[in-house]
């Protein structure tokens, strides 16, 4: 897979619900095909690309107890992290 860079301005958040674990770092999907890890003082921990960009990522997040992440894009559903 390779990116395109087609917005100059850059990609928009486009954030429906985030996901905060115990330790208090922030996931969030963007319109740019990543879900990103933030940390609790705002910088960027990792992101992981879930697919090509659509566009539009104005889609729910959710972490479970055992702190793996529920997303989607382009309509399939990506579990990431834990065990």
């Amino acid at each position: 897979m390779s990116c395109t860079n087609d917005h100059d301005g850059g990609f928009e958040w486009c954030v429906n619900a985030v996901a905060i674990d115990g330790a208090g770092v922030v996931y969030a999907n963007s319109e740019d095909g990543n879900l990103y890890a933030i940390s609790p003082g705002g910088a960027e921990k990792q992101r992981y690309l879930l697919d090509s960009a659509l566009g539009a990522a104005y889609t729910p997040l959710a972490i479970d107890a055992r702190g793996r992440l529920y997303t989607q894009n382009a309509g399939h559903l990506y579990v990431v992290g834990g065990p």
